[in-house]
């Protein structure tokens, strides 16, 4: 068992599992939860399909708060988010399971190949959001992944400009980058 990191120290995984958002980053879940709570039921009316992606945007929304605030992604809200968006979609849509399983799988299988080559950029935690991802988007897990990519290179960018050579080695959250993709590709579908 691997011991997380959190905003760069080894924390014992008890602590890890005791973490909790500050009260600032609450108020923000809550209300950017309800903002896309809306905004799914606006795009897909009062169907399976809005509260599916109700649920699976607030998740990202509080992936994203957690992840920026702790440099974790915690297995607690991603495992049983992961199970109940793939499980809702092949209730609701039988005839795409092999569509949902195919992007959780391959899209957490690509996340887990690049934290092999390359250890440092990304973690476990990326990866699991990843299958998250391609559960719930099926095959728009790719606008998903280019709008979270961009979004974080041009984060990076900015950072570069403003802190010169020396930001090049600032680490930086990777998994609101792509909560963000993943809204916005859910409410581009």
């Amino acid at each position: 068992m691997s011991t997380p990191t959190i905003a760069g120290e080894l924390a014992p995984a008890k602590r890890a599992a005791d973490l909790q958002l500050s009260r600032r980053a609450t108020v923000a879940v809550w209300v950017i939860g309800a903002i896309v709570v809306v905004l799914c039921f606006l795009h897909f009316g009062l169907s399976g399909h809005a509260f599916v992606g109700a649920f699976f945007a607030v998740v990202l929304v509080y992936l994203a708060a957690f992840d920026f605030e702790h440099r974790l992604i915690p297995n607690r809200a991603v495992l049983p988010a992961s199970a109940i968006v793939l499980t809702a979609q092949i209730a609701l849509y039988p005839s795409h399971a092999v569509e949902w399983l195919a992007a959780a799988v391959f899209t957490a299988g690509f996340f887990f190949v690049t934290l092999l080559i390359s250890p440092t950029g990304l973690g476990m935690g990326d990866v699991k959001l990843a299958f998250l991802l391609g559960a719930a988007l099926g095959t728009n897990v790719v606008g998903a992944l280019l709008v979270g990519t961009v979004a974080a290179a041009v984060f990076g960018g900015v950072l570069i400009l403003r802190g010169g050579a020396q930001a090049r080695k600032t680490a930086i959250a990777f998994g609101p980058f792509l909560a963000l993709g993943g809204i916005v590709a859910l409410l581009l579908s």
